[in-house]
């Protein structure tokens, strides 16, 4: 058995400019997480969270999000509000073995995410 974790924490306030750039959020957040942020009442703290859980996610992977595409980590949440991660494309092929379990908070002015990765070894 593996078990790493990965963390990460970012200004909320940068995310009010950053949502201005429709290039970079079309590059890193999926339709299901555009929609989340649109709708959620405070759209910087939602894009943060969500930033932050995809870059706990590759951490916990051991690759940074260099060499993995942000959209192929895709965050959603359950009914009550969890979030969970699904893998899709390449990061899927190369980590789909891997059980992931995210955790985000929002404090202030920050947002931060962490993540656990378990691979079961044969």
């Amino acid at each position: 058995m593996t078990l790493r974790n990965g963390i990460d924490m970012e200004r909320i306030g940068r995310f009010s400019e950053i949502l201005k750039n429709e290039h970079f959020c079309a590059r890193v957040f999926t339709e299901r997480e555009r929609s989340h942020i649109e709708t959620s009442g405070h759209p910087a703290a939602a894009a943060a969270g969500i930033f932050c859980a995809k870059e706990a996610v590759s951490k916990a992977l051991g690759r940074g999000l260099f060499g993995l595409l942000p959209r192929e980590i895709a965050l959603d949440w359950t009914e009550s509000g969890a979030p969970f991660v699904t893998l899709t494309g390449s990061a899927a092929r190369q980590y789909g073995a891997w059980q992931l379990a995210v955790s985000v908070t929002h404090t202030g002015d920050y947002a931060a995410a962490c993540c656990t990765a378990l691979l079961q070894e044969e």
